[in-house]
């Protein structure tokens, strides 16, 4: 038996779109039954080895990715090997599914839109902090050149000093 003919999610106990915090809850609590070390069973050396082989790829995004794309759909038959129960002809499980889907792409746009706020705030402090710097580096060009101002004309006036002391003492 290959790992893609091993249906890790049944081994996990846990929906195809769980979320990586259900999947860690999961075999925690699959962990603590199963172990040998707790469980008398003959089987649970095999259940805890399944378990952390399922657990190994469905913890890892890059390895569940792969594997969901390499495994089997299993929508056409139930656990217990019956087709999935129906209403109105749509799969309850399908419906699920689908709520699912409908909770998570909300929580994307959520997430989105809160992000998006977040960026907008950063960008508008980022742009009071160029503004407030903009400002203080204006004070300093000023300082500086009120400063160069000052500088010159005390140099001018030496000048003219030493000018007129020049002047003086040739007359």
């Amino acid at each position: 038996m290959t790992a893609h003919d091993r249906d890790y999610y049944a081994i996990m106990q846990v929906d195809e779109l769980a979320e990586s915090v259900v999947i860690a809850a999961a075999y925690k609590a699959l962990a603590a039954k199963y172990h040998p070390d707790r469980n008398p069973s003959p089987n649970a050396t095999r259940q805890m080895q399944a378990l952390n082989e399922a657990y190994a790829v469905l913890s890892d995004p890059y390895k569940r990715a792969e594997y969901d794309r390499q495994r089997p759909r299993r929508r056409n038959v139930s656990a217990d090997g019956y087709p999935p129960a129906t209403y109105n002809g749509t799969s309850l499980a399908d419906g699920r599914s689908r709520e699912r889907v409908e909770r998570l792409t909300q929580r994307i746009r959520d997430v989105q839109e809160h992000a998006l706020q977040q960026i907008q705030l950063i960008q508008e402090r980022a742009a009071q902090q160029i503004r407030d710097i903009q400002e203080r580096a204006a004070q300093q060009v000023k300082a500086i050149q009120d400063q160069t101002a000052q500088q010159i004309r005390e140099i001018q006036q030496r000048a003219a000093e030493q000018i007129r002391s020049i002047q003086e003492q040739l007359l």
